[in-house]
């Protein structure tokens, strides 16, 4: 049978489609009342429940043996210890002499509670796909923080971790003040318990805005004293909490998520959580 030709015709023709796509319409609709009755009333769903594998993976005996496990392996595959030295990779005194030692005395540390917190606050936020986020971890120490993030919804393949020292080949050496990546490479910058560490904080400061993109989530966690005391360094670095850090990135932190200065026995936990505004070109 021969198609119909001209306007008649074509008229014919739109008329069929748009028949077929009201049908559709009317079909999604449906489709969709369905599920949110299901979803909302029948199985309601939660937004934060872990799946059953990394429930599993994350119950403390469980997750200590994947721990340890990995550190046994890079042991017997090769992969030795190495850390940064003055001059070489790292140009503060103050870092290389005192900082370095220190955390690298505590390498085998497991601090869960500092990571899940944060990990419970970004995991909170409408909208955030945690998963799709290329993240820059400043200052794991450890794979502990790593294998957190993974099991709570990161992409392992999208987190870059730097430090002063590692073991891992999942833990580039480099330090903060010096971050060997590209302007703008970053969808997120996760920097927890770091920070306060730094004896140039500004520095600190502008290379997680050359490296994050416009729009990046931001990630700071930190301890400080009392104002007017001394850490174990003798510093006391951002000793009014988030909104001291926020000054330092001044107009690039825009819209904060979460802002908490936790005081507990004269000592405080500040976190805060931002999005990284750049101007435009």
């Amino acid at each position: 049978m021969q198609a119909e030709r001209g306007p008649a015709g074509n008229r014919c023709r739109m008329g069929v489609t748009v028949e077929k796509a009201e049908r559709a319409g009317v079909e999604t609709s449906h489709a969709r009342r369905f599920r949110n009755f299901v979803g909302r009333s029948l199985v309601p769903k939660s937004p934060v429940l872990l799946s059953l594998r990394n429930y599993i993976l994350l119950t403390p005996p469980v997750f200590a043996l994947r721990f340890h496990l990995r550190r046994l392996y890079w042991r017997l595959a090769g992969h030795k210890l190495q850390q940064l030295v003055k001059g070489q990779g790292v140009e503060s005194g103050f870092v290389a002499e005192k900082v370095l030692p220190y955390n690298l005395g505590n390498i085998n540390i497991i601090n869960r509670g500092r990571t899940e917190r944060v990990i419970a606050i970004l995991r909170s936020i409408r909208g955030l796909k945690l998963g799709a986020l290329n993240t820059l971890v400043v200052g794991p120490r450890n794979e502990a923080e790593l294998l957190l993030l993974s099991s709570y919804g990161f992409d392992p393949a999208k987190l870059t971790a730097i430090d002063l020292f590692s073991y891992s080949p999942a833990v580039r050496l480099m330090d903060m003040h010096e971050l060997k990546f590209s302007d703008s490479s970053f969808d997120a910058v996760y920097s927890a318990f770091v920070i306060t560490y730094s004896d140039d904080i500004p520095k600190a400061v502008a290379e997680t805005i050359r490296v994050a993109k416009d729009g990046a989530l931001v990630v700071f966690v930190y301890e400080h004293l009392a104002l007017g005391a001394g850490n174990r360094f003798g510093k006391n670095n951002l000793s009014n909490g988030p909104d001291d850090l926020l000054a330092l990135f001044g107009a690039n932190a825009g819209h904060v998520f979460w802002k908490e200065d936790f005081e507990s026995e004269g000592s405080y936990t500040s976190s805060v959580v931002f999005r990284l505004t750049k101007p435009k070109a």
